[in-house]
């Protein structure tokens, strides 16, 4: 892809350069996916930058969702992910997917480019402000005699940002050191592998199989929408590549439940008071649980249910206990790059009013040359292979500061502008690192005031029962009892918390 030579660029990089810590966030964010995303485009014959776009979309955040409900690494509205075969139901999300967003961003953006006469700087203006906005402006100027690339067209201020802030990105990326910032070490191979899910596995548990925590495992499969995958859905899911021998092996070893839950597909017309009885579960836990409201009395046969595995309901389950985590989008946005905008040709422009750039940036360097050395091994994933040989000239590792820099809100915008930014919470001090989750739990201490008996399992009894038997909840029991699912032997002794025995 040529560089774009514009003002606009040069004020984007002394904006991003200004902004060290927010860019080395973006960065490592990159790490889990940028190498899929460059391999992928080199298969297509692609420019490899444009592995560089999720950091203008969504700061390379995969869980990222704006309000105008664009969602993931690219951030596809969901009717242009619907036309593009991505799937949006109650139980995944695949605009959020890592690999099928990537396919669904490259033949959308492959087809912009050949719809705007092979122009990249064009197809990026059309994915930012959608196609028919693009060719009716070239239009114009064409029957005016004005030029029709990129810079010679009339265009909202959010789309005239795009392609600098994209450039701007490459310029830091190609040649870090001239801007003083230090990125993370990205390694030049594949972070992770795709496994096929056979079984009914929680989030969790599949997580602690696979020895990452709970957190990382969101990052990978961020589409999936409760905390529970179902055979079913003959589901994938992403696992960092040097885990997934570990995962077969401790999954082939693993000796308990999988999961707590089930699938169950309703008949036409079954009342989801006759399933509620069916599972031993009260309907309006029913009902949260599956995304009904109080009114709805039938369920839909075209979706599966989510029920207890066992009868009864582990107790106090609440929907945010089964939902995945709710995407942060009331706090600060990390950087202006985070405009995100609906790409329909129908819709009005968005406008964005871009900050004034500090007066102490009016001296610093800009615009990397295109012959400079990488000194950092993530443009070598970029640009090493397809781009330029040369670039890969006296690589370094370069590993991540730790900083407590805060990160700056993003630009103000506009009244008129009816498509906000995705907001992205980053913290401002260093990220602790993660402990790698053990496959059994260690059991919360007991309350010390609290008496405690004991019950030898008999044929029939659920943690459930035994819960409303002794006055106590599903949680206590197995949090006495160390126990990592609900499944239970007969012949077995509990500890019971309390005296409180209904009989």
């Amino acid at each position: 892809m040529p560089d774009l030579q514009d003002d606009r660029v040069e004020y984007w990089t002394n904006y991003y350069a200004a902004r060290p810590a927010s860019v080395q966030i973006m960065a490592q964010r990159s790490s889990k996916y940028i190498h899929y995303i460059t391999q992928e485009l080199e298969r297509r014959n692609m420019p490899t930058e444009l592995a560089l776009l999720p950091f203008v979309e969504s700061a390379y955040n995969a869980k990222a969702v704006s309000s105008a409900k664009a969602a993931g690494l690219w951030q596809f509205i969901p009717s242009t992910g619907t036309h593009y075969n991505l799937t949006q139901d109650w139980w995944k999300d695949e605009r959020r997917d890592p690999v099928q967003s990537t396919h669904a961003a490259l033949n959308y953006l492959s087809y912009l480019h050949g719809f705007q006469d092979n122009d990249w700087h064009l197809a990026l203006a059309s994915y930012n402000w959608g196609e028919g906005a693009v060719k009716r402006a070239r239009d114009r100027n064409a029957n005016t005699g004005l030029g029709t690339d990129y810079l010679s067209l009339r265009m909202p201020k959010e789309t005239r940002d795009y392609v600098p802030k994209l450039q701007a990105f490459e310029n830091i990326i190609r040649n870090p050191a001239r801007y003083g910032i230090k990125l993370p070490h990205v390694a030049d191979q594949p972070y992770f592998e795709k496994v096929s899910n056979t079984h009914d596995i929680d989030l969790d548990v599949a997580a602690r199989l696979a020895e990452i925590s709970v957190e990382e495992f969101r990052e990978l499969n961020p589409s999936f929408q409760r905390n529970v995958l179902l055979d079913e859905h003959a589901s994938q899911i992403l696992l960092p590549k040097h885990k997934v021998t570990a995962f077969k092996r401790n999954l082939k070893n693993y000796q308990g439940e999988l999961s707590a839950w089930e699938g169950y597909t309703p008949a036409p017309g079954e009342s989801l008071a006759s399933i509620a009885d069916k599972y031993g579960i009260s309907l309006d836990k029913l009902k949260s649980l599956n995304g009904y409201g109080p009114k709805q009395s039938v369920a839909l046969s075209s979706r599966t249910l989510m029920v207890p595995r066992n009868s009864g309901a582990p107790a106090g389950i609440t929907p945010n206990d089964i939902m995945a985590p709710a995407i942060n989008t009331a706090a600060p946005a990390m950087l202006a790059s985070n405009d995100n905008v609906a790409r329909a040709s129908a819709t009005s422009p968005a406008r964005v009013s871009a900050p004034a750039p500090s007066p102490a940036l009016n001296n610093r360097p800009v615009m990397a040359s295109a012959s400079a050395v990488s000194v950092d091994p993530l443009a070598d994933i970029i640009y090493s292979r397809s781009n330029n040989a040369g670039l890969t000239a006296g690589v370094r590792a370069v590993p991540v500061a730790a900083s407590s820099t805060a990160v700056s809100a993003a630009a103000s915008r506009s009244a008129v502008y009816k498509r906000p930014a995705v907001e992205v919470a980053v913290k401002a001090t260093a990220k602790p690192a993660v402990r790698t989750a053990s496959l059994t739990k260690p059991a919360p201490k007991a309350d010390a005031k609290k008496k405690v008996s004991v019950h030898k399992v008999a044929k029939g009894d659920t943690l459930y029962s035994l819960a409303k038997r002794y006055n106590t909840s599903v949680q206590d029991l197995k949090a006495l009892n160390n126990m990592s699912n609900t499944a239970l032997k007969p012949g077995v002794s509990l500890r019971i918390p309390g005296a409180g025995s209904r009989g």
